[in-house]
């Protein structure tokens, strides 16, 4: 086997190895994500939208979001480039999984949701208190709340 050959044996190696390093550092693709991948898209510089209630937002938030409330949504991404990476997020996932598709329906390419919400989230948030969810007011939490009354009579 003559030395050219071997040479473009191990670049072609070589080669291969970069390409698949740097496919393992690029965003995920588009939909549902875990917290790793949001994380990812975080130190991307991916646009974060919370599209929780401005209350739910002022009690701790994931840093870089931004507050769009899940009923303006539609009409404050109007102005926004649709080939702009977003990521968005809520309280549990069922809010930004809707703000999702209304994103996919009008036209915006690269749209993530947090499947968990904050809820699930275990990154460091802004403001709030240092539960997950930044808040134990089920009034503001948007989570769902369960009494238990008891009674020995």
């Amino acid at each position: 086997m003559s030395r050219s050959r071997v040479l473009a044996g191990v670049l072609a190696g070589v080669l291969a190895a970069v390409v698949l390093l740097a496919l393992a550092g690029c965003a995920p693709a588009p939909g549902n994500v875990s917290n790793e991948q949001f994380k990812q898209l975080q130190a991307d510089g991916v646009r974060i939208i919370d599209v929780r209630t401005p209350a739910e937002f002022e009690s701790g938030y994931i840093e870089g979001a931004e507050n769009v409330p899940i009923d303006e949504l539609a009409v404050t991404a109007e102005s926004w480039d649709r080939t702009e990476p977003i990521a968005l997020y809520c309280a549990t996932g069922n809010r930004s999984a809707d703000g999702m598709q209304t994103l996919q329906k009008m036209g915006f390419e690269e749209v993530y949701n947090l499947t968990e919400g904050i809820a699930g989230w275990d990154g460091d948030t802004v403001g709030g208190s240092e539960s997950a969810g930044g808040t134990t007011d089920p009034s503001v939490s948007g989570l769902p709340v369960m009494y238990e009354f008891y009674t020995d009579w």
